[in-house]
């Protein structure tokens, strides 16, 4: 059905609903009103005529009485009886003319401390609304006046019908209204909805023509620019779907993708490449086809371990290996990812497929390698170990171990130290790094002390891991201790001859100034005589001659 229909039939049931709810409210107020005035019309006669009655029914004069309630009778057309109970309860006047009903009596009882009593009961077919109403308050005289409904009936029922026919009228225009109404909000709606239906066709260019700036008008130029968008989009997928295959054609891995039945449902070009099947002849085989059962059955398991994991898989990568179409068996890293729907159902496989046999034998070959040089390790008077960046021990060699004991699964700290955490001098750091650092090292366990040279070893997958090596300097260290002993009690008496040669070489030097004095003191005790000498030659001569 039209939303134009829908939204007719909608208003029109409000409407219709709004329409009874408010007919019956007004006609249940309008009753309740006339029924209070009424009331109180009815609550009036019957007070001025108790006071009337008062006297003569103190007096018991029955002929006043009678004159009473007729006259009441001729002046209200409503009133239908009037019966007068005196103060011995009997019944004393009433205006039927056919014998009073003696069941009246106890239709409508005043109670005990009440004034008044009111009661609707229908008398000879006719709607009565009977008030009872006590002479005087305490006595057991009473006044009944029997009110036909009659009037207010009528009354309620013309202005019921009022009511009705204005409602009827309003309900029709609303009805119209609702017709022009719905028709101007659904048109652009109706518009919207052809647009929708071209766009689901696949016409993307489509565009809902804008009318009006409200809400609709928003929603069509919404679905306009959404549209445009879509294209934009559909336009850049088939862009990056066109990438993809073009990717997926010429790469070196086997892209793949198999049902949960295991058999290929796609495979790019390189399958012929790396086991020799085009991708028609590998579409639709079974992976049972392209390895052995043990194979299969390993990565069954594994298909059932990563299913169980739910919508949310890390993905699996393992190795195995593959028959080439020539028979040769291939060795092959596969990376597989389960495939869910939006329920959490798994659909599929697929993943990549990569040629690792040169990289086995590389591997192989590396591990040759690292066999030989564990041999030489093995073979080396020197303690080697090897750690990686996480502080876990890789390699122990024996001249190590016989020191240190047993190593699987201890961390370095724990295992050459006996602590529970990173040690404060660790070189790890700066080893890992890239820096060869040469130390020495006590260790408390044997008490002995380790000359240490550590290294950065680059491993096959690209980490750093540490090597370094214990050369054990415990002897040489003991003989430096004792050479440094001696070399220290060499140095004492090299300080103490020193000393006694220093008082020695004193002396000498008293006694060398001593004779040096002496020396020159007789060096001048010679030139003095010598002058002496000189001065006595001449005297002699000259005495000589005198002589």
């Amino acid at each position: 059905m039209k939303i134009y229909y829908k939204l007719n039939l909608l208003i029109i049931f409000l409407l219709v609903i709004s329409t009874l709810i408010i007919t019956a409210s007004v006609n249940v107020r309008m009753s309740d009103a006339l029924e209070q005035e009424m009331l109180e019309r009815e609550l009036i006669i019957a007070e001025y005529v108790t006071e009337d009655l008062a006297n003569p029914l103190l007096q018991k004069d029955a002929i006043a009485v009678n004159e009473i309630i007729d006259n009441v009778m001729i002046r209200n057309t409503d009133v239908r009886y009037i019966y007068v109970v005196d103060f011995d309860g009997v019944v004393v006047a009433h205006t039927f003319s056919q014998g009073f009903p003696a069941d009246m009596v106890t239709a409508n009882l005043i109670p005990p401390n009440e004034k008044t009593a009111i009661r609707v009961f229908s008398v000879e077919g006719e709607s009565i609304q009977d008030v009872g109403v006590r002479v005087l308050d305490g006595m057991d005289a009473k006044v009944y006046f029997g009110f036909s409904r009659a009037n207010i009936i009528t009354s309620i029922n013309k202005t019921t019908n009022t009511i009705v026919s204005t409602v009827a009228l309003v309900l029709l225009l609303g009805i119209v209204m609702s017709f022009l109404l719905t028709r101007t909000l659904t048109s652009p709606i109706e518009k919207l909805v052809a647009g929708i239906n071209r766009v689901a066709e696949g016409d993307l260019d489509f565009q809902v023509e804008v009318t009006t700036s409200d809400d609709i008008g928003v929603l069509a130029d919404s679905f306009n620019r959404m549209t445009a968008e879509r294209k934009r989009t559909e336009e850049a997928l088939r862009e990056s779907e066109e990438k993809y295959h073009l990717l997926a054609d010429n790469t070196l891995d086997c892209i793949w993708q198999i049902n949960l039945d295991f058999k290929f449902t796609y495979v790019n070009p390189a399958s012929y490449q790396l086991l020799g099947y085009t991708q028609e002849e590998w579409i639709g085989s079974s992976l049972s086809d392209h390895c052995s059962s043990e194979n299969i059955e390993f990565m069954l398991n594994l298909a059932k371990e990563e299913i169980k994991k739910g919508n949310n898989p890390n993905g699996l990568i393992f190795e195995t290996e593959l028959f080439h179409k020539n028979g040769e068996i291939i060795a092959v890293e596969i990376n597989e990812k389960i495939i869910f729907d939006d329920d959490g159902n798994p659909v599929s496989i697929q993943g990549t497929t990569r040629n690792i046999t040169e990289r086995k034998q590389a591997e192989e070959i590396l591990r040759a390698e690292q066999n030989k040089l564990i041999n030489i390790f093995n073979s080396m008077e020197d303690g080697i170990y090897i750690v990686n960046q996480d502080y876990d021990i890789e390699y122990v060699n024996p001249v190590l171990m016989k020191d240190l004991g047993e190593w699987e699964g201890v961390k370095c700290y724990s295992y050459l130290h006996g602590r529970e955490e990173v040690c404060p001098w660790c070189k790890n750091q700066d080893v890992l790094s890239g820096k060869t650092l040469q130390w020495e090292w006590k260790s408390d366990k044997k008490g002995k002390i380790f000359d240490l040279i550590d290294t950065p070893l680059k491993n096959p997958d690209g980490s750093i891991s540490k090597l370094e090596i214990f050369r054990d300097i415990t002897k040489r260290k003991q003989a430096e201790e004792e050479i440094r002993k001696l070399n220290t009690e060499l140095e004492q008496r090299v300080a103490e001859r020193t000393a006694e040669l220093k008082d020695k070489n004193a002396e000498l030097e008293r006694m060398n100034r001593l004779f040096v004095g002496r020396e020159i003191r007789m060096v001048e005790l010679k030139k003095q005589i010598a002058e002496l000498e000189k001065d006595i030659k001449p005297d002699k001569k000259a005495g000589d001659k005198t002589t």
